[in-house]
C-alpha cells in the first residue's frame, strides 16, 4: 500500500502534544500476552482507568475507554488484581503459557450508605500525606537545578488497528530520532535532532519527532491542545485530585507506595491513573495516567501517558523513559488510508548533565534544530545511540515498507511528485475568480539550491482575459544569525486589494461553486526590492521598494457551477498610474522556530500572539510618482486558553492614512466567506464590503468546547455531547479629510459601528470526523441594511 499521506497523520498526532498507543508493542523477546475487559457488574459498562496489577511484582497497567487491558508476562501462574476507586477489589488467578484472553472481569460498585458516612479532613489520608511530601521533594529538586542537558532516543510507530498487531502489515510508519536537549530555568528548552531515520514512505524532512513533544510531569501544567491540564505532581495538585494508597511494593529493594489519582471533578480536564512514590525520600518513580472524559480531542481516543523516573546521580530523579499512546479514528472511509490507527511515541532519556551552563544559541526562539548531518549518521554511532531495541515486527516492517516504496512504478512516482507540488502551490496551478476566469499555470519555490538562496517562479494563462501572467524572484541570505535577507522580484499579474478579513486568501472554491468572492482585483506590472531581518527575538523587520504600473481590470466571467442565475458582483475600478513606494513592517510572533537545513520555519502552535505594524509612503517629492499618500496599519491576532474554559481568539485591525489615498489602498472590511461561516469576520454583511481611508475592526470568539455544559449544575445539560461557542465583533470605516477618487460614491462606509453577536452548537456529527459539523447563529446588532440574521453550517477550523 502506498502511504505517502501518512505524513499528515504524523503531523496530526505530534502537533497536538505527541505520543504512543494503548496497545503496547511486544518486546524483542517473545513473551505471552494476556488480554481482557473490565466491566461494572451493575451497569455492564466498561470501567475506565482501572488499575490492573500483577500480585508480587511491580507490573501494572490501566484499562482504556473500552475497559480493555493488555499485559505481557512470563510463562507461569499469576494473580491479577483489579482496583478502581468506588469498586471492590477483584482478583483472578491465571496460568500463562501462550497468548490468552480473559473474557470479562467484573468489578462490584461499593454501595453508598449516606447514614454511615464520616467526613474527614483531606490531610488525614495516607495518600494525601505521601503526595504532599512528593510535591515538596519535586520543588526542592527543581529549585537546586538551574539547567540540565540529556541525550535521548525517540521512536514513533503508527499501526493499522484493523490488522493483527504482530504482523508486519500492521505497521504503516516508523520514525527514529536521536537528540540532545537543554533545559534552563524558568522554562526554556531547545532540542537538537542529531540523527534520524524513518521508513521510506515518509520524507526525512517530515521526521521532526523529539522528546520535547512528549509530556513532562515535572511541570505544573501540561498543555493538550486547547486544554491546560494540572499535572499530578503540580504544586496545587491537591486542589484538583484525590490520592488513595492502593498498594505497597518492593522495587529494587526499596519500599514504594502506589497511589491512585482521581479527579475531584469530572467536569474539569484532568488526569486519572496511578503514581509510584519511594518511601522515605518521596521521589516519584513512575506515573501512568490517561485523560478523563472532560478532555475531548478531535480524532484521538484512549490517550495514555507513562513516565518512569531514575536516579541520575546526586539524588536527581529525572525522566528515564516517557511514553505517550493513543488512537486515531477517521469517521469516513478514505481510499488507501486506514480508518483506525494507533500510535506509540517512546523516548529513552540518558546521560543527564546538570548545571553546566553554556546554553545553545538562540535558546529562546528555537525549539527544535535539525543538525545538518542528521540524515547521514555513522552506522556504528547510530546503533550505539539506539537505547531501545526494535521489536522483530518493527524490524521486518522497515524492510516491507521500503520494498513497497522501491517497487512503485516510476510513472506513479512522477505523478505523485507532480500532485504533491500542485497541492503545495494550489493557486499557482489553478485558481478561479470573476476577473480572470480560470487561471492555469505552474509555479515552484526552490529552497534546496543553496542554504543561502531561495528562488521562486510562477507563470500561467488566464482564460477569461486571454493573457499571460508571471512572477519571478529570488532571495539571498547575507547573515544567518540575524536572518538578514535581500531579494527582488518582477511580475506582471492580477493581484488582490488589501482585505481586513480575508487577507490574501484564495477564494477559488467559493467563486467557482457559489459565485462568492469578497476580494477585489487590479493589474500590476513592475518590480520590487526587499530586505528583511531580525530585530530582537521573535521579531522581523521587512522593507520593500515597489515600482509598479497599476490599472483596473473588468469582470470577465459570470460562471458558477451551482448558481449561474446569480448576479456577479462588480470589480471596483482603481486609480490607474505608476506607483513608486517604500513600505515597511515590523512583526512580533510568539511562536517558536524550527531550524532545518539552515532554514527557519514557524511552528504552527495553538496558543500564540502575532502583532504587525506596517507603513507605506509614496510621494512625488521622494521620486517621480503618480501617487502621494501615507498609510499606516496595525494588526493583532491572539489565541489563548481562558480560565481552562476553552480557547479565546482575538482579531483586531486598525488603519489610517494621509494624503490622497488611491482606491487600491483603501482599508476594506470584506464579507469573507459569504454564505459560509467566517470565524474571524462578519457573517451578516450579505456579500457587501465596507471601505474607507480609515478603519478599525475588532472580533472575538470563544470556543467553550463541552466545558460550559460539563460544569453546569443541571444534570441533563452536564451530559450533553455538544460543544458551544460564542462570537461577535464590530467595525468602523469612513473617509476623513479625504480627496475623493472616481467611484467613491458607490463605496459603502460604516461611520457608526457595525456590530454582530452569535453562538454556535457543534460536535453534531462526530461519527463522520473529520467532517464534524457545527451550526452557527449570528444577529446584527447595528442598523445597517444588510442581513439581520445569518445561519451557517460548516466544519470549524483548528
Amino acid at each position: 500500500m502506498h502511504v505517502k499521506r501518512l505524513a499528515s497523520v504524523l503531523a496530526i498526532v505530534t502537533a497536538m502534544a505527541s505520543g504512543p498507543q494503548s496497545v503496547v508493542a511486544r518486546q524483542a523477546v517473545d513473551r505471552p500476552v494476556i488480554e481482557g475487559t473490565v466491566l461494572d457488574t451493575v451497569s455492564s459498562k466498561p470501567v475506565r482507568f482501572a488499575v490492573v496489577s500483577v500480585a508480587g511484582s511491580n507490573i501494572s497497567t490501566l484499562t482504556n475507554r473500552q475497559g480493555q487491558f493488555r499485559l505481557t508476562l512470563s510463562p507461569g501462574e499469576w494473580e491479577l488484581q483489579f482496583r478502581k476507586i468506588g469498586f471492590r477489589m477483584a482478583s483472578v488467578r491465571v496460568f500463562v503459557a501462550g497468548d490468552s484472553t480473559l473474557s470479562i472481569v467484573f468489578l462490584i460498585p461499593i454501595p453508598i450508605e449516606l447514614e454511615t458516612i464520616t467526613v474527614t479532613a483531606e490531610g488525614d489520608g495516607p495518600g494525601t500525606r505521601i503526595i504532599r511530601q512528593a510535591i515538596a521533594r519535586k520543588q526542592d529538586l527543581l529549585s537546586r537545578i538551574h539547567d540540565y542537558r540529556y541525550d535521548a532516543y525517540v521512536k514513533f510507530v503508527i499501526r493499522d488497528l484493523n490488522k493483527d498487531e504482530d504482523s508486519t502489515e500492521s505497521i504503516v510508519l516508523i520514525t527514529e530520532s536521536q537528540t540532545t536537549a537543554y533545559w534552563e530555568q524558568p522554562d526554556r528548552y531547545q532540542e537538537i535532532i542529531t540523527a534520524r531515520q524513518q521508513s521510506s514512505n515518509l520524507n526525512a524532512e517530515n521526521n521532526l519527532v523529539s522528546v520535547g513533544q512528549i509530556v513532562n510531569f515535572n511541570t505544573n501544567r501540561i498543555d493538550l491542545q486547547k486544554y491546560s491540564v494540572v499535572s499530578p505532581t503540580a504544586d496545587d495538585a491537591l486542589k484538583h485530585y484525590h490520592y488513595r494508597l492502593l498498594d505497597t511494593l518492593i522495587v529494587d529493594n526499596r519500599t514504594v507506595f502506589r497511589l491512585s489519582i482521581q479527579p475531584k471533578s469530572e467536569a474539569i480536564p484532568l488526569f486519572v491513573g496511578m503514581i509510584d512514590i519511594a518511601d522515605s525520600t518521596f521521589d516519584v518513580l513512575a506515573i501512568d495516567v490517561g485523560a478523563n472524559d472532560a478532555v475531548r480531542l478531535d480524532f484521538l481516543d484512549n490517550l495514555r501517558y507513562r513516565q518512569r523516573m531514575k536516579d541520575m546521580g546526586d539524588g536527581y530523579w529525572m525522566p528515564d523513559e516517557i511514553r505517550f499512546s493513543g488512537e486515531v479514528h477517521i469517521g469516513i472511509p478514505i481510499p488507501g488510508f486506514p480508518e483506525h490507527l494507533s500510535f506509540e511515541h517512546t523516548a529513552s532519556l540518558h546521560d543527564y548533565r546538570f548545571d553546566e551552563g553554556q546554553p545553545p544559541p538562540n535558546l529562546r526562539e528555537y525549539l527544535v534544530v535539525v543538525d545538518e548531518n542528521a540524515d547521514d549518521a555513522d552506522p556504528e554511532e547510530w546503533e550505539a545511540g539506539r537505547t531501545l531495541v526494535l521489536t522483530e515486527t518493527e524490524q521486518a516492517a522497515y524492510g516491507r515498507i521500503d520494498s513497497l516504496e522501491n517497487n512503485i512504478p516510476i510513472g506513479t512516482k512522477l505523478l505523485s511528485g507532480v500532485a504533491t507540488l500542485a497541492l503545495s502551490n494550489t493557486a499557482d496551478f489553478f485558481h478561479f475568480n470573476r476577473v480572470e476566469g480560470a487561471y492555469v499555470g505552474a509555479g515552484a519555490t526552490w529552497r534546496d539550491v543553496s542554504p543561502d538562496w531561495i528562488l521562486r517562479t510562477k507563470t500561467g494563462y488566464d482564460l477569461g482575459s486571454d493573457e499571460w501572467q508571471y512572477r519571478f524572484g529570488a532571495q539571498h541570505r547575507l547573515v544567518e544569525h540575524r536572518r538578514l535577507w535581500v531579494g527582488g522580484f518582477f511580475s506582471d499579474e492580477i493581484v488582490q486589494r488589501p482585505a481586513m478579513v480575508s487577507g490574501t486568501r484564495n477564494s477559488t472554491n467559493l467563486a467557482l461553486f457559489a459565485k462568492v468572492d469578497p476580494l477585489d482585483y487590479y493589474s500590476q506590472r513592475g518590480f520590487g526590492v526587499t530586505l528583511s531581518t531580525k530585530l530582537v527575538d521573535f521579531t522581523q523587520l521587512r522593507v520593500q521598494y515597489s515600482d509598479f504600473d497599476q490599472s483596473s481590470v473588468p469582470v470577465v466571467s459570470d460562471f458558477s457551477l451551482l448558481d449561474n442565475d446569480k448576479l456577479q458582483r462588480a470589480n471596483p475600478t482603481i486609480v490607474d498610474g505608476r506607483l513608486r513606494s517604500i513600505s515597511a513592517s515590523v512583526t512580533y510572533d510568539s511562536r517558536p522556530l524550527l531550524k532545518r537545513k539552515g532554514r527557519d520555519f514557524r511552528f504552527n502552535t495553538l496558543i500564540y500572539t502575532r502583532i504587525t505594524l506596517g507603513a507605506e509612503y509614496a510621494s512625488p517629492s521622494f521620486i517621480t510618482n503618480d501617487f502621494d499618500f501615507r498609510r499606516l496599519a496595525v494588526r493583532l491576532h491572539r489565541r489563548q486558553r481562558t480560565l481552562n474554559m476553552g480557547l479565546t481568539t482575538i482579531d483586531a485591525v486598525a488603519g489610517t492614512s494621509a494624503g490622497r489615498l488611491p482606491t487600491q489602498r483603501y482599508f476594506t472590511v470584506d464579507f469573507g466567506n459569504g454564505v459560509f461561516f467566517q470565524p474571524a469576520g462578519f457573517n451578516t454583511m450579505d456579500e457587501r464590503n465596507f471601505s474607507g481611508n480609515r478603519a478599525a475592526m475588532f472580533y472575538l470568539s470563544h470556543d467553550f468546547d463541552q466545558q460550559l455544559f460539563r460544569r453546569s449544575r443541571i444534570p441533563l445539560l452536564r451530559s450533553a455531547p455538544f460543544t458551544v461557542s460564542v462570537h461577535g465583533g464590530a467595525f468602523w470605516t469612513d473617509f476623513v479629510n479625504h480627496t475623493a477618487n472616481p467611484g467613491d460614491a458607490a463605496i459603502r462606509t460604516a461611520p457608526t459601528a457595525y456590530s454582530e453577536l452569535g453562538f454556535g452548537i457543534g460536535n453534531l456529527t462526530p461519527m463522520i470526523a473529520p467532517f464534524n459539523f457545527t451550526v452557527w447563529f449570528t444577529w446584527q446588532l447595528s442598523s445597517y441594511d444588510t442581513g439581520r440574521f445569518a445561519l451557517a453550517v460548516g466544519v470549524p477550523g483548528p
